[in-house]
């Protein structure tokens, strides 16, 4: 079976979208995130999103910090793949969430609230490619673990390949969402994550599955502080 038949074969499972893989991977980083003392909101924690954006639309504004606790990995991810950039990556999460907040009432029910959130990150980080088109140089190691080696390489790759690469590689969203995200075509955006997985697995080679999963995590150091700087912009104390 050839690799985009592989792909097209997946189906969404479970409250996120993407593979068993994937959805591991978001319950580890929401584990780490969280912590003892993670959530200022606990009665929250058992909500959806939906009803926890209805408890913020009423006034509740302490339920917002869930729901960025809840997405944090994940757009800082997207926008690590996309802009190349971590320090970049962690301004685009803020402004997503930051938009998100100020946009609330205009939220699509017909989609996730999580995947209406990845929309905003990814038009952002779009957005700073074209106002930047100089990508940074990656850092260059001597000994690099696995991990790093996949992120120096996705950094490396053409704008059209690590875009295609971040969405439907790193973070498994389906072909079809990330054609109607980006405007274009679903062939295109097949094309183009296939042709840049096929380029990390020569250059990282055949251990590349073991990384992809890990790559560009979100540590709680940052995450509290991206999270801090969301609240003090919009005024939440």
């Amino acid at each position: 079976m050839s690799e985009p038949e592989h792909r097209e074969r997946k189906t969404r499972s479970g409250p996120s979208s993407g593979s068993f893989k994937v959805a591991r991977v978001e319950v580890q980083e929401l584990a780490a995130l969280a912590g003892p003392d993670g959530f200022t909101a606990p009665a929250g924690d058992l909500l959806s999103d939906e009803l926890l954006v209805d408890r913020v639309l009423h006034g509740e504004s302490e339920h917002f910090d869930v729901l960025m606790r809840r997405t944090a990995a994940r757009l800082y991810r997207i926008a690590r793949g996309i802009s190349g950039n971590p320090l970049r990556a962690e301004d685009l999460v803020q402004g997503a969430f930051v938009r998100a907040y100020e946009n609330l009432s205009s939220y699509d029910r017909r989609l996730r609230f999580a995947d209406w959130l990845v929309r905003i990150a990814i038009h952002g980080a779009l957005g700073s490619i074209k106002r930047d088109s100089t990508p940074p140089a990656p850092l260059r190691r001597q000994q690099r673990e696995l991990v790093r080696q996949l992120e120096d390489a996705v950094d490396d790759l053409p704008q059209q390949f690590r875009v295609a690469v971040t969405l439907c590689v790193l973070d498994d969203m389906i072909p079809s969402d990330v054609a109607q995200t980006l405007g274009i075509t679903e062939d295109a955006v097949r094309t183009s994550a296939f042709r840049g997985r096929l380029r990390l697995r020569r250059q990282v080679g055949m251990r590349f599955d073991e990384a992809e999963a890990r790559a560009f995590g979100f540590d709680l150091a940052s995450a509290n502080e991206v999270m801090g700087k969301v609240r003090v912009r919009l005024g939440l104390g």
